[in-house]
């Protein structure tokens, strides 16, 4: 698939395109209060989806303006600028500005540790029970079975979520993989659109349940019970719906553009949607010495889609 900007070759300019993008990397650059995700959406909405036919994500926009190809740029073997053989999109000043804006805004962030599993995926060996995320005394995090009866797991949550998101990136080299990958997304993110239906009729069906109760004999207890069930089905639709919105800040599929967004611009929430789609499940199981903090790769096994 070729790049936004340049002709199937990756060499020749496309005009239309490249002001297009010299016009986003103004705004980023000199509209007070612009935003990437503004930007990606005006993209758009100006310049039409991306090569693929998705709208434009703030992800992708991002890689685009970051790669030194739309100056005419390459980067040698020591990281410095040097000329490429793709024509330029834009002049040398002003990606060197806009690569700058980005670098500014990373190295303002914090970086912070939150569970990449905790949506069910890691789950007890020995009761099938999904693990809870929780932080010890001590602060350090995990994931433990808090299943009555049960509760005999507990496996640190930094080491875990690196591995398992190590093995994932590494899955979508395979052959297929991709292919497989659209097409979950694909599904989830109809179900998205399904379950923003479902919100609005359940919120319609829950006016109508306090009605009943103040003009009907329907006693508290039963208005409780049903409310209880429309409660529950309304909290799983929220997440099919948040899901989907995740899943539309995904990048184009390509194995290079999913691993630069996950170590350059993605955040923990869309980090934790690519593995949904990646891995089904990572059964925990106990350590072989009570008590023991060291990592063993032989306690858990990954189970992919």
């Amino acid at each position: 698939m070729r790049a936004y900007g340049h002709e199937n070759d990756g060499i020749t300019k496309i005009p239309r395109e490249a002001d297009h993008l010299v016009a986003a990397a103004r705004k980023l650059l000199e509209e007070e209060g612009a935003t990437l995700g503004g930007v990606a959406t005006w993209m758009t909405e100006t310049a039409g989806p991306t090569v693929s036919g998705r709208p434009w994500s703030p992800t992708t926009l991002r890689r685009r303006l970051r790669n030194p190809a739309v100056a005419g740029l390459r980067r040698d073997a020591e990281g410095e600028l040097v000329p490429g053989v793709a024509e330029p999109l834009m002049e040398r000043e002003l990606f060197e500005a806009i690569d700058r804006y980005f670098s500014e805004r990373e190295r303002g962030q914090v970086p912070q540790h939150t569970y990449l599993l905790s949506s069910g995926v890691a789950t007890c060996d020995l009761c099938d029970t999904p693990l809870v995320s929780r932080s010890t005394s001590k602060g350090v995090r995990g994931y433990q079975c808090e299943a009555e009866g049960c509760g005999k797991i507990w496996i640190s949550a930094t080491p875990l979520d690196a591995y398992v998101s190590d093995r994932a990136l590494a899955r979508l080299s395979r052959p297929n993989a991709l292919g497989k990958l659209a097409k979950l997304r694909d599904e989830l993110k109809s179900k998205a659109e399904t379950a923003e239906l479902e919100l609005a009729r359940l919120d319609k069906k829950k006016g109508e349940l306090a009605e009943e109760l103040g003009a009907t004999g329907l006693t508290v207890q039963e208005y409780k019970q049903a409310k209880a069930g429309l409660d529950a089905a309304r909290k799983k639709a929220q997440e099919d719906r948040q899901r989907g919105k995740y899943l539309d800040q995904l990048p184009d599929l390509t194995e290079e553009a999913l691993r630069d967004w996950w170590e350059n611009t993605a955040g923990n929430e869309q980090r934790r949607a690519l593995l949904q789609l990646v891995v089904r499940e990572v059964r925990v199981e106990p350590a072989a010495k009570r008590g023991s903090n060291k990592f063993d790769e032989q306690r858990f096994n990954i189970a992919f889609r």
